[in-house]
């Protein structure tokens, strides 16, 4: 299968006025074997108006409008997998943008490597169009395909470095195997989907900056994180990884420290919700005195350094 069908997912909510731009990136794609399903979680601002100047364009399968708001990226993904025809997705999120070939270089890039998911380099931009911050997978310097196993284990395990779906292109029926309970998560839900997905296949990743993710002042993550959602959803991701042999048991303890020390510094809506979290990552406290214990011989040694 040389020019396989590809369905592309623009889930939106409320993003007008980056909504022209999001569609014609997609339309202008040099690979055209693609039908377009956007899907409207009822959204307030102008966004129908928007959408509706497209819906005689051939590409266009289908125009889904939620009767009510859905809450949820993830149960917007999975509906339009249900819809979707081909067989590789590409979810283009409406609030970003990409360069002309993303298809075309990431389709070659699944064929050639036989893979699940096929995923990209990202550059962020501001709303004023400047670029800003960095990807973890910064440090990928090289294009390369494994298995998803081995980059589950090597790139997976401290954060999702798959940080924007629009960067990725995956398999349709794998994607409708996948475990449905990261539907039901807010923050870290399309982590636990992307290793969920990289279980079922090999992964291809593409050094160039193909995608284009922009980045809000206030976003959502950054809510999430504030209301100690991120950190517990996180706990989730992180003993899917235990439980399915991902880290080592003899760096387990080890790990759930690193993860602790982060959740420790972020700030938080109230005290109670910190208390949540570390509930959450440290029950017994025996982190939490690790910790402190760590600190002071850090602090004993720098008194004992002025003598």
């Amino acid at each position: 299968m040389n020019n396989p069908l590809v369905s592309v997912i623009i889930p939106n909510y409320n993003h007008a006025q980056f909504l022209d731009e999001r569609i014609q990136t997609v339309l202008n794609q040099t690979y055209q074997n693609f039908e377009l399903i956007i899907l409207d979680d009822k959204s307030i601002d102008n966004s129908l108006e928007v959408i509706n100047k497209y819906k005689d364009d051939p590409h266009v399968s289908k125009i889904v409008v939620n009767e009510e708001n859905s809450g949820s990226t993830f149960k917007q993904w999975h509906k339009g997998f249900e819809l979707a025809k081909g067989d590789i997705v590409w979810i283009a999120e409406s609030d970003d943008s990409c360069d002309t070939k993303l298809l075309e270089v990431l389709v070659q890039g699944y064929l050639d490597s036989n893979a699940v998911l096929a995923f990209c380099k990202s550059c962020k931009y501001d709303v004023d169009g400047n670029r800003c911050c960095y990807f973890p997978h910064d440090k990928l310097v090289k294009s390369f395909s494994m298995t998803g196993h081995d980059f589950i284990k090597e790139h997976m395990i401290h954060g999702n470095i798959v940080a924007n779906a629009s960067s990725a292109i995956f398999n349709r029926q794998a994607a409708l195997s996948v475990d449905r309970k990261y539907m039901s998560m807010r923050g870290e839900g399309d982590w636990l989907f992307w290793i969920e997905l990289m279980q079922l296949g090999n992964v291809f990743f593409c050094k160039e900056e193909l995608n284009y993710y922009r980045l809000f002042p206030l976003n959502t993550t950054k809510s999430l994180k504030y209301r100690g959602i991120s950190q517990t959803e996180h706990k989730i991701v992180f003993d899917y990884l235990v439980n399915n042999g991902y880290i080592e048991h003899s760096n387990i303890w080890k790990e759930r420290v690193v993860y602790l020390s982060f959740c420790i510094h972020e700030i938080y809506e109230s005290r109670a919700i910190k208390r949540k979290v570390l509930n959450a990552w440290d029950k017994y406290r025996l982190g939490r005195l690790f910790i402190c214990a760590k600190n002071f011989a850090k602090f004993l040694l720098s008194v004992w350094d002025l003598f």
